[in-house]
């Protein structure tokens, strides 16, 4: 016995100096695991997909044993029991944040950020109505929340300033409840009461007189989210005090108030028999309850955030879980036992660097990591680890030998490539960075943070030159060498664009304009950027002259490039391509400044743009960390005018 105590201690003792030894080598932990993501339904023109998008909404499937993500590439379906993917609905490249299915399963509805209702055929996955209000030209005007109610005839669906129902037989408009419910909204099973959220308590309505049935006061006004029980005899509400409270739906006489969670709680459901509830709570746990007895039953720990959402199972066997993380966990809803992890929608991109042979992507992730991919066929090649907080940034050498990584944890890392191993860790800013960029020749990498933006030799990995305190304000993120690799600018203070001169470090140029994103053109000549007013501008980098400014029109909500920092030339330098806050990429004729082109490829913002050096191949990267590489060809040959 002894022997085999000491045997085991000694082969713990072996992986942990291997483990130990192998991360002071290469700078880094053992490879994360990285799933392969599917490449079916691609977009037209597509030629690979690095991730499956943000998790938006989770739905079962009635009567079966699949489950559906709605996700900001589209509608993915898993088996339950194995998590093979068993359908995907992705041609329409839109954000689906809200489904619902009907009680016999055959049907299901979504909402997105076209602000429509779409009904789908369950089986075949075919596309059967769009639903679309009369005031749909108002600006405010959006679906958040759709929901089959009753017996599946009739669809519920919220915007800002009231609830509308659908009869889904007709695809026609029945009526519209006035209510100015935004927080949490859900119906009894059998379509009669309808909960609301309202001013941090909850009103509860009859649906078939038509009228406010009973209101439901919570302490300080914190409810946060609520679930009616299958037979829609009580109503549970989960607070920001970290309590759970039940109500009699019928008197609204509180009935229990459960307790154990240590932070919010966020989402409810019951279980089809109604004798357990499952919560989640930001502080990342999953609780089981005993309705009856108000008992906590078991608390699942597996992530690591908040949760988002919690479900039972058609048959109550399982419970699904996901957090703020989109890593989605199946449980056994009898032993709390974990059952199963999906990954697909993990590992969010965050910033992208494509190597000037267009062959290799470098992509920086929000859990620590930086991916390497083939950008051919996105396939994983490997994953550096190192970082102890967010990879913010990443920058490829042209040669594509070195990989330089940004992160919040305030260090710069250079990677070799071949080896995995780090080459030079730069430390010295005080804040996180937010961009980082390679010169061309690979000598230098600029970095940006608040305030600041450095210069650094990559031989000797010291600071070559500090070249401005900048207004601490972080879209100063954009940044771009020249060509040649003389020039660098930036966003200075007071709403301008600075040049400065690399090998000297001395200011050249001063352009009265703050640019969002910005880019030098290929022979030089020309430098662009683009701002708040909707508007590229030209400007001639000799003179520091106005060429002309191209107004992007057709953009009746916000600032289309708010945030982004997606602005490129074609590598022939005969156009312009600007990422939008609508996922669309809309393209230029630099020449003429007449509008070429504009296609959809993601279903949020597209936050960056690259281009391999030959033109063939466009990368996108959307602001929910997927990204997609296109055949420009493809696109420049099939998608419509857009003038």
């Amino acid at each position: 016995m002894k022997y085999k105590l000491l045997l085991i201690l000694l082969s713990i003792g072996i992986i942990s100096i291997v483990t130990i030894t192998m991360f002071v080598l290469t700078g880094k932990s053992p490879e994360v695991f990285i799933p392969e993501t599917s490449q079916k339904d691609l977009p037209y023109g597509v030629k690979a997909r690095i991730g499956k998008g943000k998790i938006l909404d989770v739905a079962y499937v009635p009567e079966s044993s699949q489950f559906a993500v709605g996700s900001t590439t589209g509608i993915w379906f898993y088996d339950a029991n194995t998590l093979e993917q068993v359908g995907v609905i992705s041609r329409y490249t839109d954000a689906e944040f809200s489904m619902s299915f009907s009680l016999d399963g055959k049907t299901f509805a979504t909402v997105n950020n076209r602000k429509t209702i779409r009904i789908w055929d369950t089986e075949t996955l075919n596309h059967k109505a769009t639903l679309i209000r009369d005031t749909y030209l108002r600006p405010n005007f959006v679906f958040d929340y759709v929901s089959f109610i009753g017996d599946g005839h009739t669809l519920a669906s919220r915007y800002i300033g009231g609830i509308d129902l659908w009869d889904i037989t007709s695809y026609t408009h029945l009526s519209e409840l006035a209510t100015r419910s935004h927080g949490s909204l859900t119906f009894s099973q059998d379509g009669r009461f309808m909960a609301t959220e309202w001013s941090g308590g909850i009103k509860i309505w009859d649906m078939v007189a038509d009228k406010q049935m009973i209101s439901l006061k919570v302490p300080r006004d914190s409810v946060k989210c609520i679930a009616f029980s299958p037979d829609g005899r009580i109503i549970a509400g989960g607070t920001i005090e970290s309590l759970i409270m039940l109500w009699d739906v019928e008197t609204g006489k509180l009935m229990k108030t459960l307790k154990g969670h240590k932070d919010k709680v966020g989402c409810l459901d019951f279980s089809p028999d109604g004798k357990k509830l499952v919560s989640g709570s930001e502080d990342s746990t999953v609780r089981i309850w005993d309705v009856a007895s108000g008992r906590r039953k078991k608390t699942l720990k597996k992530h690591s955030y908040e949760i988002r959402k919690v479900l039972f199972s058609p048959d109550g066997k399982t419970i699904l879980s996901y957090g703020w993380s989109d890593i989605l966990h199946l449980w056994d809803a009898s032993s709390g036992k974990h059952a199963n992890t999906l990954t697909d929608h993990y590992n969010v991109v965050t910033s992208i660097s494509l190597s000037h042979d267009g062959r290799t992507l470098a992509t920086g992730h929000f859990d620590k990591t930086v991916g390497l991919w083939d950008a051919t066929n996105g396939k994983h090649r490997m994953t550096l680890q190192g970082h102890k907080d967010v990879v913010s940034a990443v920058s490829l050498s042209q040669d594509g030998l070195v990989i330089a990584s940004g992160s919040w944890d305030k260090s710069i890392r250079l990677w070799d490539s071949t080896t995995r191993q780090y080459k030079k860790i730069l430390h010295g800013h005080r804040y996180g960075i937010n961009n980082i960029l390679f010169n061309p020749d690979g000598n230098h990498i600029a970095s940006e943070t608040d305030p600041a933006l450095w210069l650094w030799d990559v031989s000797t990995g010291r600071i070559k030159h500090k070249l401005t305190e900048l207004q601490a304000n972080y879209l100063n993120r954009a940044m771009a060498f020249s060509h040649d690799g003389t020039l660098l600018a930036a966003n200075g203070k007071d709403a301008t664009i600075l040049m400065w001169d690399v090998a000297s470090g001395k200011l050249k140029k001063t352009i009265k304009w703050h640019g969002l994103a910005m880019t030098f053109s290929p022979d030089g000549n020309y430098f662009a950027s683009n701002g708040y007013d909707n508007a590229i501008r030209l400007w001639h980098v000799d003179n520091g002259e106005e060429v002309r400014t191209i107004i992007v029109d057709g953009v009746k909500e916000g600032f289309i490039f708010r945030f982004l920092k997606s602005l490129t030339f074609s590598p022939n330098g005969k156009y312009i391509l600007v990422g939008c806050q609508d996922g669309t990429v809309r393209l230029w004729d630099v020449r003429t400044g007449e509008s070429q082109k504009k296609f959809k490829v993601h279903g949020s913002a597209v936050t960056d743009i690259s281009f391999s050096a030959d033109g063939t191949t466009l990368i996108t990267l959307s602001a929910h960390g997927t990204v997609l590489i296109w055949d420009f060809a493809s696109i420049m040959q099939n998608v419509s005018d857009n003038n």
